[in-house]
C-alpha cells in the first residue's frame, strides 16, 4: 500500500504528522515533492522537546518572548511615571501613597519574576539595568521579586498585566529594603515617602543605582547562556 499517495495536505503545507495504528508518519512537501518517513514516539517527543520559538526584539510593553518546553522567559517594561503603590511601616500599618517611579524593566523566567530600572524614558536591548528603587526586590543585583503567599503566572504575554499589577498592589515591606537609592541606603521606604510628601513628580535620576549589565546582556546570560552570570 502506498501510504503517502493516500493521505492528502492542505495546499499551503510544507508537511503533516499521521498517526496510524502502532506507527507514526512524518511527510514532507518540498520543491512540489512529496516523501514520507516512518518516526518512532521516541523520535516524536524528541522532535517536540527540542522545540521553541523566539519573537526576537519587540517594541513598547513586550520588548522580548520566547516559549520554550520547559518554561518561557519574557521582557517587559513600565515607561516612568506616575503610581499608586503600598508601603508597609514596621509596625504594619499600610499607608497607598502616590510617587513618581522611573522606568522599571521585568524579566520572567518560568515563574520567577525579576525587577530592575532604568535612568532613561527609551528602552532598547542596550538599555542599562540599575537597581529597582523598591523593597522585596532581591539583593546582591539579583533583582528577584518577592511576592510573599501570592500565587504568581508563568511567564506569558497574557498574564503580563496580572504580574505589573501584583507588583504596584502587594504592599512593600521592609524586606530587601536597603541600598536601593543613594539618599537612604538603610532603608528605600524612606525616599518613596519622602516623595509622595513633597509630591514630587519626576523620580530623579540621581537616586538610582546603575550596574555595568543591558538588557541584551541579560538575556545572552540567563536564557542564551553565552555569558557568565554577574549579576
Amino acid at each position: 500500500m502506498n501510504l503517502t499517495n493516500r493521505l492528502t495536505s492542505p495546499p499551503d503545507a510544507l508537511g503533516a504528522l499521521y498517526f496510524l495504528p502502532g506507527q507514526y508518519l512524518f511527510k514532507r512537501i518540498e520543491a512540489g515533492k512529496e516523501t514520507a518517513k516512518a518516526l518512532s514516539s521516541e523520535q516524536i517527543a524528541r522532535a517536540f522537546r527540542e522545540y521553541y520559538t523566539d519573537t526576537g526584539w519587540i517594541k513598547r510593553q513586550v520588548l522580548r518572548y520566547r516559549e520554550e518546553p520547559e518554561g518561557n522567559f519574557i521582557l517587559s517594561y513600565e515607561p516612568a511615571g506616575i503610581r499608586t503603590i503600598f508601603v508597609e511601616a514596621d509596625d504594619g500599618d499600610v499607608a497607598e501613597i502616590t510617587i513618581p517611579l522611573p522606568t522599571l524593566i521585568l524579566f520572567g523566567q518560568k515563574d520567577e519574576y525579576y525587577l530592575w530600572a532604568a535612568k532613561g524614558k527609551k528602552v532598547s536591548s542596550k538599555t542599562k539595568l540599575a537597581l529597582a528603587p523598591l523593597p522585596n526586590i532581591g539583593g546582591n543585583l539579583s533583582g528577584k521579586i518577592c511576592f510573599g503567599s501570592n500565587e504568581v503566572p508563568e511567564a506569558k504575554v497574557e498574564n503580563l498585566d496580572t504580574i505589573w499589577n501584583l507588583i504596584f498592589n502587594t504592599p512593600f515591606n521592609r524586606d530587601h529594603s536597603t541600598k536601593k537609592c543613594v539618599s537612604a541606603p538603610d532603608d528605600v521606604r524612606k525616599l518613596l515617602l519622602n516623595l509622595a510628601e513633597k509630591q514630587t513628580r519626576k523620580f530623579p535620576a540621581s537616586e538610582l543605582i546603575e550596574t555595568n549589565a543591558t538588557i541584551d546582556k541579560l538575556w545572552m546570560q540567563v536564557v542564551e547562556k553565552k555569558y557568565s552570570r554577574d549579576f
